[in-house]
């Protein structure tokens, strides 16, 4: 019996050591942009943000065949940067990986969750925020 107990623990522990070697790196790279952005507050800077983000890339090595389909998506931190004017002055807009929508081999806008820093710090999250003060987001609303 007592066998039988430290074999299930052995098994249970092999299967939790082996369950992030299963999930798609993308995925893995969303989920940990995800906790990572929860970290990030108005008021931090660029390098303190990319601290945090860090500058993990998943993907597009090798066509990688993920539940029956080849994938040669690859993504990065952060995914891309843009400035953008508003009417209380420019803005830098770095966007990381956080959502899927469709399974189609395309990161779009909708997928990314932009990070917006005036005056080198960050003055918001999220594209409600970005949209309030980029002409160029406003009727943006990424499909829940």
């Amino acid at each position: 019996m007592l066998f039988r107990i430290a074999l299930l623990y052995s098994l249970a522990a092999a299967l939790a050591a082996c369950s992030t070697l299963m999930m798609d790196p993308l995925e893995q790279l969303r989920n940990a942009n995800k906790q990572n952005l929860a970290r990030v507050s108005p008021g931090m800077t660029r390098m303190e943000v990319e601290s945090v983000m860090g500058n993990a890339r998943a993907g597009g090595k090798l066509p990688e065949v993920l539940f029956g389909r080849v994938q040669y998506l690859e993504a990065k931190n952060p995914m891309r940067e843009e400035a953008a004017k508003g009417a209380e002055g420019d803005y830098l807009v770095l966007f990381y990986y956080t959502d899927v929508k469709k399974l189609d081999d395309r990161i779009t806008d909708e997928e990314l969750t932009p990070v917006v820093f005036r005056d080198g710090k960050v003055a918001g999250i999220g594209y409600a925020f970005l949209a309030s003060r980029a002409p160029k987001y406003r009727g943006y609303a990424p499909t829940p």
